[in-house]
């Protein structure tokens, strides 16, 4: 466990929390490899996992096109696990890729009791919708 919250620690998600949060993160967690390729989330399915890239890579598709690459300490799964919607993407694993899974059950009561981190949530999102909105206008 010393190695997952070191690792925890450095994602900037969850860089401010006290070593006893990154503990608990690291207990909650389910420490997963995946072969480049693994479908991670598809697109228009409920989600109930949340994903914290630790190593490696993923490849996220909307409509089959390549939209962006995630590299550790990115994260994805989020809008489906607040939302309850299906997913709007479709996340495939890159080479080498380890991600810290949290399920919704364990991943949204912690957001309730650490606002700091559902702070950092939100302005991500805001950060995506942007950059959707701003290729959405380049394209018309």
């Amino acid at each position: 466990m010393p190695d997952e919250i070191e690792l925890l620690s450095k994602v900037p998600l969850f860089a401010n929390l006290s070593k006893k949060d990154l503990r608990y993160l690291a207990k909650v967690a389910h420490d997963m490899a995946y072969e480049e390729g693994t479908p991670l989330a598809s697109k228009d399915e409920i989600g109930v996992t949340f994903f914290v890239v630790a190593e490696g890579e993923a490849e996220v598709f909307v409509d089959g096109h390549a939209r962006a690459r995630l590299k550790a300490g990115d994260y994805f799964g989020e809008m489906s696990i607040i939302d309850r919607s299906p997913r709007s993407a479709d996340v495939v694993a890159g080479p080498g890729l380890r991600c810290f899974v949290f399920t919704q059950w364990e991943f949204r009561p912690f957001l309730q009791e650490h606002p700091e981190v559902a702070w950092s949530v939100l302005e991500g999102l805001v950060r995506r919708l942007r950059a959707v909105e701003k290729a959405a206008s380049a394209q018309t």
